[in-house]
Order: structure tokens, then sequence, then C-alpha cells
């Protein structure tokens, strides 16, 4: 009876492991249709956080005292 149990167990996590293989499948071949505005996206984005970065620093290391500046 053990010896039973044990194999639909392990045949449940494999089929939820499937499912879950079809879940990243399907999420890939989605990545993979729209890449380029993907790609877009996240460049964007990165500029975004470079600007956002550099105003952040301007602001606040502009009106710091020099010697204070380069401590970090």
């Amino acid at each position: 009876m053990a010896d039973s149990s044990q194999s639909d167990k392990s045949r449940k996590e494999g089929e939820e492991q499937d499912k879950r293989l079809d879940v990243l499948d399907e999420d890939l071949d989605i990545m993979e249709k729209h890449a380029t505005e993907i790609d877009d996206i996240e460049s964007s984005i990165q500029e975004d956080m470079k600007r956002w970065d550099r105003e952040y620093k301007d602001g606040r290391l502009h009106s710091v005292p020099s010697p204070r500046k380069h401590r970090r």
C-alpha cells in the first residue's frame, strides 16, 4: 500500500511539473514574439533609472561641501 501512495504522489508531482513547464513554455513563446517591444521597454526603463540616479546625485552632491563628496 505504501508503494502505491508514493507512486501516486510522484505521479502528481510529475504532472504539476509538466504543467509548470507548459506555462513557462507559453511565457517564453510570448516573450519571443514580442522581443523587440520588450527590448525597447527595457532600454527606456534603464534610461529613466540612469536619469533619476543622475538627478538624485546632482541634487545631493552639488550642495555638499567638497571634502564630503567622495566619502561614501
